[in-house]
């Protein structure tokens, strides 16, 4: 979509545009993946899954820590179609790359110390890489997302996805080694990074200092940080804990599930993300009075098929895991069922997402996600305490049963609080939950 055509669209047309093209890349790039997991788990063995989910935890986290919100200062700022501002959001970005690549070099013996596998430390330094490749990829990414223009973007990741995948399928039929999964991470960021400054209209990136952009870049950027780290605390910090405490072949299954559960949830954060949120933006600075049923509508949108898949989990995930992949891998089915009984609340409370960032209370996220770390950590260890590894899954559904009340008491306090929406949903949630309990109390006691 051109600039001129986006001017003549209303923000609805735009918003089902990227909406739509958004969804669908998301979705094409999730059938990739299964495809690529049924395949992998065939030719790889379950420890090589292991290994590879405690890389990804290491990387996210690396990346928590130093995030500035790059993306999201471009969407945001009134400056955001500037070059100046453009390209120092761009110069920083690069730095941060090199800056997560020397954090993964540091920490990688000691994470390889403290699991015991010595082959962790190469793969730690070398998926590092793409760190500083990513930190190259074109600032025209995040324009197109603040403009609504989706539709080379997908295409582009899609295409990096495909690629990369045939790669890592090739290499683990050849190698028969976990390297297959660790050079298809590099050569996908390697075909990204050049396409985002070749393929995608608008600013073209330079390295520039521009002294109050940077002012503004790193005052938001600081907010952003310490809310990414809390998030990292509370999404993958767990698992970290997780790890320690199961096996490496109990982490695998753990992975699988987790991945499972949170396939369309993810796709409907990327539709908060990219679609949304720049919607509530603006929606907030040309017509604030109308942001209240704009967000109904976008968390109708959100949590309607988000729950409903919840609840196929919930009473068929074992089958499910069953059907797609071989006896090694039926164990993650309980666990998927456990994971889904969380997510049926988890959605509601989840598809808040955007409208605070969008209002510029980066502060109340910030707070939301420390608390949601106290109700995660204080209940996987009580259910690990009481039930062993079920518990500990038990405990994470928990948690988000009761961040849903603190979630809507953040919202009551800004008017946002869509409670006649929310109540339909965990009416049907609680009446589910009775019905699957005796499902629930035979998996944790298993």
């Amino acid at each position: 979509m051109s600039i001129s055509s986006k001017n003549t669209l209303t923000l609805r047309q735009r918003v089902l545009h990227s909406g739509s093209w958004t969804m669908a890349g998301y979705g094409v790039n999730q059938a990739l993946r299964l495809a690529g997991n049924l395949i992998l788990t065939r030719l790889l063995f379950p420890e090589a899954f292991g290994m590879m989910a405690i890389v990804s935890i290491a990387c996210y986290g690396v990346t928590m820590f130093v995030d500035m919100g790059i993306a999201q200062s471009i969407v945001q700022n009134k400056r955001g179609n500037d070059p100046a501002f453009v390209n120092t959001a761009w110069s920083i970005q690069i730095i941060l790359g090199f800056l997560i690549w020397g954090g993964l070099s540091a920490l990688a013996l000691p994470i390889a110390g403290f699991y015991d596998i010595p082959q962790l430390a190469t793969m730690l330094s070398v998926v590092g890489l793409a760190a500083i490749i990513n930190g190259f990829n074109s600032t025209k990414l995040y324009t197109a997302q603040r403009n609504l223009e989706a539709t080379r973007v997908t295409l582009i990741e899609v295409g990096a996805s495909l690629i990369g995948l045939l790669c890592t399928i090739y290499l683990a039929w050849l190698l028969q080694s976990v390297w297959a999964l660790v050079w298809g991470q590099l050569i996908s960021a390697s075909l990204k990074m050049p396409a985002t400054h070749l393929l995608l209209h608008g600013i073209k990136n330079k390295i520039t200092w521009d002294r109050d952009a940077a002012g503004h870049l790193i005052k938001f950027g600081r907010w952003i940080m310490w809310s990414s780290i809390l998030t990292f605390l509370s999404v993958e910090g767990g698992r970290l804990w997780i790890s320690a405490v199961l096996d490496i072949r109990e982490l695998a299954l753990f992975t699988l599930a987790s991945t499972m559960s949170l396939v369309f949830w993810q796709a409907i954060q990327q539709l908060a993300g990219k679609v949304f949120f720049p919607a509530y933006t603006e929606v907030y600075r040309n017509d604030p009075k109308n942001l209240f049923s704009v967000l109904f509508k976008a968390r109708l949108i959100i949590t309607l098929p988000s729950w409903c898949l919840s609840v196929l989990f919930i009473f068929f995930g074992s089958h499910l895991m069953e059907f797609l992949y071989d006896e090694r891998y039926h164990g993650s089915g309980a666990m998927l069922e456990l994971l889904a009984a969380g997510s049926l609340v988890g959605c509601v409370w989840g598809s808040y997402t955007g409208v605070l960032l969008a209002l510029g209370k980066v502060a109340t996220m910030t707070m939301l996600t420390a608390i949601q770390i106290v109700c995660q950590i204080g209940g996987m260890v009580a259910g690990y305490h009481y039930w062993g590894g079920m518990g500990i899954i038990m405990g994470i559904a928990t948690a988000n049963w009761i961040m849903y009340g603190v979630q809507a008491f953040a919202m009551y306090r800004i008017g946002l609080l869509q409670l006649k929406l929310d109540l339909i949903f965990l009416g049907a949630s609680a009446l589910i939950i009775v019905l699957a309990w005796p499902r629930i109390m035979l998996i944790v006691g298993a």
